[in-house]
């Protein structure tokens, strides 16, 4: 067999390519089978990382998959061999946004489209249409609807590759208005499950959650069902939120009016969780809930809030001024909250400002839970990044379903720039990603290279250059 490069093979194999035009060459077919036999005989410490399939799903461990497409040839001998060659295969480079994209199979967010109906009778624009320019304007920063128009169309030679086409203003209108906005709802869980999968099994199994909402102003001549003030409109985003993975896992749109107590009927609860809240999420009817289902709730108390001390435990720690065991003694407070509640005063050093914090967690200590509601700090930096580097405070419809979409499609980009964090093993921050991103998004290189700019690339393992100068040899 003549030498054959197959790189460009483990795009189609893997699912990588958005659209899936050509395929494989019988050479490479040939190749497939005794590639993935080699690779298990001799690297066994990688086939725990990845699953032998047939056909065309991956059949590569996907811990030595980025180093294959990212910086290696490979090819197919009369002898039976197969080779990798340290040199740069003669494939162009797909640009950035390509490889953004890769995190989202095309086929798997049509599954989605298709159960919902979404191209049901559309002849121009598609979901995946729709998704991929709402993604252009949060990557790049688009202003406004024409402003997301006129540059997506002028990269057309690019739109081949991401598998849409030119766009017009009136199309992308009417399906910010009418699509199912479930479509993407359903794609953000399934890109945030990619993200929780390849976090730390310690980070995993550490159940904290946030609660929290942020209130984003809209001018009420436009957005009349965005009820808020008698002369400004807004809506709120109630979101719940996971700290060791720097991710939502729950957000819900509301009026700006709606009060967060309104709004907690509606979050999702788990048992064996810790939820940590701030003072306006006081609602002692849901702490008892939380405690009937075996979870544990830090919040803020109230200074009018009645109680009797029923323990009082010593003070150790670090700020903590006081440890007790309470029982509410209100008329509502006793029938709604029945149960003995701990209350922890804690001096905060920065600003000498008291925190009193109630929990119905009995066995961490005082000092651990006063660290529990420090932690609620990064869903408000949270807030801040997405205000700040997303497209959620100007949108470019006016109905609620298009403010809905573009709100989720945010979530979806900001997923998107996590997931290429996590696989480039960048030490980048996310703001800087995007800005990396933002810039080069049509750029024909190796996102990798992109998030490595002081390094010769991909961060590979330490035993990496050793595996890849053996030879691999077909018996």
């Amino acid at each position: 067999m003549k030498h054959t490069n197959i790189i460009w093979f483990f795009d189609v194999a893997c699912g990588f390519d958005l659209r899936a035009d050509y395929l494989l060459s019988s050479e490479s077919r040939q190749i497939l089978p005794r590639l993935s036999a080699t690779l298990h005989t001799q690297f066994p410490q990688l086939s725990g990382s990845g699953k032998d399939y047939s056909g065309f799903q991956p059949c590569v461990p996907p811990g030595l998959l980025p180093l294959l497409c990212g910086e290696l040839a490979l090819r197919g001998d009369d002898d039976g061999q197969i080779h990798f060659n340290k040199s740069t295969p003669n494939v162009e480079e797909p640009i950035i946004f390509h490889q953004l994209l890769k995190s989202l199979p095309r086929q798997r967010f049509q599954d989605v489209v298709d159960r919902h109906q979404g191209d049901k009778r559309i002849r121009t624009l598609s979901c995946w249409d729709q998704l991929v320019a709402l993604l252009f304007a949060q990557l790049t920063g688009r202003q406004s609807l024409r402003d997301l128009v006129d540059c997506f169309n002028s990269q057309k030679n690019c739109h081949y590759h991401l598998g849409t086409r030119t766009i017009s203003r009136s199309s992308l209108s009417d399906a910010n208005k009418n699509r199912p906005s479930e479509i993407f709802l359903e794609t953000f869980y399934y890109l945030l499950e990619q993200v929780r999968e390849q976090l730390p099994n310690k980070a995993a199994n550490e159940m904290v959650r946030l609660i929290d909402s942020t209130t984003i102003d809209l001018n009420l001549n436009q957005y009349e069902w965005a009820k808020f003030r008698s002369t400004k409109g807004g809506i709120k985003l109630h979101t719940v939120y996971d700290p060791n993975a720097e991710t939502p896992v729950f957000f819900q749109m509301t009026d700006a009016k709606v009060h967060d107590c309104k709004a907690l009927n509606s979050l999702p609860i788990l048992p064996g969780i810790t939820y940590v809240v701030d003072r306006a999420y006081d609602d002692y009817s849901w702490y008892y809930g939380l405690d009937q289902q075996n979870s544990i709730f830090v919040g803020r108390m109230k200074s009018s809030a009645c109680y009797e001390v029923i323990e009082t435990l010593k003070a150790t720690g670090n700020g903590i001024l006081s440890d007790e065991i309470i029982r509410l003694t209100s008329d509502k407070a006793r029938k709604t909250c029945p149960i003995s509640l701990r209350r922890v005063t804690f001096l905060r050093e920065e600003d000498q400002k008291v925190l009193v914090f109630i929990t119905n967690d009995m066995a961490r200590t005082a000092e651990e839970i006063a660290a529990l509601y420090k932690q609620r700090w990064q869903i408000e930096l949270f807030f801040k990044w997405i205000k700040q580097n997303l497209k959620i405070k100007r949108f470019i419809g006016r109905n609620e379903n298009a403010v809905w979409i573009q709100i989720l499609v945010a979530m979806i980009a900001y997923l998107l720039l996590k997931r290429a964090q996590q696989s480039s093993f960048s030490s980048l921050s996310l703001q800087q990603i995007n800005r990396l991103v933002s810039v080069n998004i049509t750029s024909r290189r190796s996102l990798i290279d992109l998030l490595h700019p002081d390094s010769a690339g991909y961060s590979s393992p330490p035993e990496a250059p050793d595996q890849l100068s053996m030879e691999l040899v077909y018996i």
